[in-house]
């Protein structure tokens, strides 16, 4: 399970966006074993895949960010090979979620694991 810490602390109106190369997904069901590993990462809230390009997009939560390495980490734990990784700060007031693809990232919240299974299912 890889856990996120906040490698420094990033002003409240700023957001970590990191944009990696996949290699190998070419398919929603690349991007589902993604999403699952994508779960256990603190503070990412949503995600973006481009098939044609096979590219990730991640934002992260105020205060939240992610290093080059751990993200290929993520994508060696779905079963991918590792490509790129841009990490930028984006000011949150200019972030537009509204085009195709983006999804929000649920997070598990149960106490055992069977009903986080359940929450990361259905």
């Amino acid at each position: 399970m890889l856990l996120l810490v906040a490698a420094s602390p990033l002003a409240a109106a700023e957001t970590t966006r990191a944009v990696a190369t996949l290699y190998g997904v070419f398919s929603p069901r690349g991007f589902f074993n993604i999403l699952v590993r994508l779960r256990s990462v603190e503070g990412v809230e949503w995600a973006k895949l481009d098939l044609k390009k096979s590219l990730l997009t991640l934002d992260f939560a105020p205060g939240f960010t992610i290093t080059e390495a751990q993200m290929q980490q993520v994508e060696r734990e779905s079963g991918y090979r590792p490509g790129a990784v841009k990490i930028e700060t984006l000011d949150t007031a200019q972030i537009a979620r509204n085009g195709p693809g983006w999804m929000r990232i649920k997070h598990p919240k149960g106490g055992n694991g069977l009903s986080r299974w359940f929450q990361e299912n259905f």
